[in-house]
């Protein structure tokens, strides 16, 4: 038997084919929505492996048809040890962006050290290759700075404790919490793994070395949030190290005017990923918000709205250079919050079923890391290092596998 393994809202296992599948599914969605941009560009991501950084490397490969380089770290599979649903990601990637004729390069190493960006470096120099587009969809829990020291972020109010509700997804009940403010150091540790400084070395970096193409596009992810999120999210140490990252994008901007560059930031809308299942009130949030949205015909996927993001924002000609690039639209549609705030003003332990949708949050947040889909068979335990060229996932569709 192989069955996930959760606590605290994280799993901390993958099953390889459902990983496999998953890439598989979204590749599809990619092929089906073409972006128009240049021939023969190259793109980097940063952060590649899952959620929205993963979304953006298959948008870019198969809905823009570029060549893509992808930075993560991730616990590689061994013989007889399972690798991190990154891992898998990834080699399903790779297999599927080649099959396609396009360059796939990957490094599993700490994007926030100088060994990644001189790999990097290397790779483009020795494919002739200049970066056209750096999308920078890094959520880590630390950095080290190699003589300094190391930084933890934290998901913390600022100013006073939190109080409020969230989700234990697979106990299926709601638990109140409360969270202590932050204290300055908190703060300062916060803005140092999740702000721009990162970015920013990144994209001075490839520019010196001479590796980015004249024209050249960066955007790098954030969020606004909810009403009900302010104090836990904009307004605590996440939104610090948000306010240094959209400060970063100005400094970044004006740096790349001598040639013809832009830096963006884009604001997305929440999304059930890895990274948001373990921010307090999200998995609550997200359930409730994504049933209305279905409900509504309102709703979009994380590869279709990063897709929407390329085609109508960063690559669209016809639009002015913008500093913000927003797709959170559906989301802060006046009408679906007023629907949100609704539910949540009735909602309590008894009607928790009848008004959120649990198990919808609970498939899309498993089937990221490879389970809940109904043709693998669980009770057999996978290889750990099954390779995707072995799975033909042609004759499955989504619904029949979802």
């Amino acid at each position: 038997m192989y069955r996930p393994r959760i606590k605290n809202n994280i799993c901390t296992n993958a099953h390889p084919v459902g990983c496999f599948y998953s890439v598989y599914n979204q590749m599809l969605d990619a092929l089906d929505k073409p972006i128009k941009t240049g021939k023969n560009q190259t793109a980097l991501v940063i952060g590649a492996s899952s959620g929205i950084g993963l979304a953006s490397r298959l948008a870019l490969t198969f809905s823009a048809g570029m060549d893509t380089i992808g930075v993560y770290s991730d616990r590689a599979a061994q013989a007889h040890k399972y690798g991190s649903a990154g891992w898998y990601n990834n080699q399903a990637f790779e297999y599927y962006a080649r099959r396609a004729n396009k360059l796939a390069l990957s490094t599993n190493q700490d994007a926030f050290q100088k060994n990644a960006k001189d790999w990097v470096i290397q790779k483009l120099q020795q494919n002739d290759k200049k970066i056209d587009v750096l999308v920078y969809s890094l959520s880590a829990p630390k950095r080290k700075i190699k003589g300094v020291g190391e930084y933890i972020s934290t998901i913390k109010p600022i100013g006073e404790d939190y109080r409020g509700r969230t989700l234990d997804v697979f106990e299926e009940n709601l638990r109140d919490i409360e969270i202590e403010t932050a204290n300055q150091e908190e703060v300062d540790a916060t803005v140092k793994v999740m702000g721009g400084e990162d970015w920013q070395e990144w994209i001075l970096r490839l520019k010196k070395a001479g590796v980015l193409a004249e024209n050249f596009k960066t955007v790098a992810y954030s969020y606004m949030g909810p009403e009900q999120a302010q104090s836990i999210y904009a307004e605590g140490t996440l939104g610090c190290a948000k306010a240094h990252l959209h400060e970063t994008a100005i400094a970044l901007d004006n740096s790349l005017v001598d040639m013809g560059g832009q830096a963006s930031i884009a604001v997305l809308q929440a999304q059930v990923t890895p990274s948001s299942s373990v921010i307090p009130g999200m998995p609550l949030y997200i359930s409730v918000l994504q049933q209305l949205q279905q409900k509504a015909g309102k709703f979009e996927n994380t590869l279709q709205q990063v897709n929407r993001l390329f085609s109508e924002g960063l690559f669209n000609k016809a639009r002015k250079p913008e500093q913000y690039l927003r797709v959170d639209d559906l989301e802060c549609n006046a009408s679906m919050q007023q629907a949100v705030k609704a539910v949540f003003d009735e909602l309590n332990q008894e009607n928790l079923s009848e008004l959120v949708d649990i198990k919808n949050f609970k498939q899309k947040f498993l089937q990221q890391f490879g389970f809940a889909y109904d043709f693998i068979n669980y009770e057999q335990k996978p290889d750990p290092l099954t390779p995707p060229a072995i799975h033909d996932f042609s004759e499955l569709s989504y619904q029949k596998a979802g």
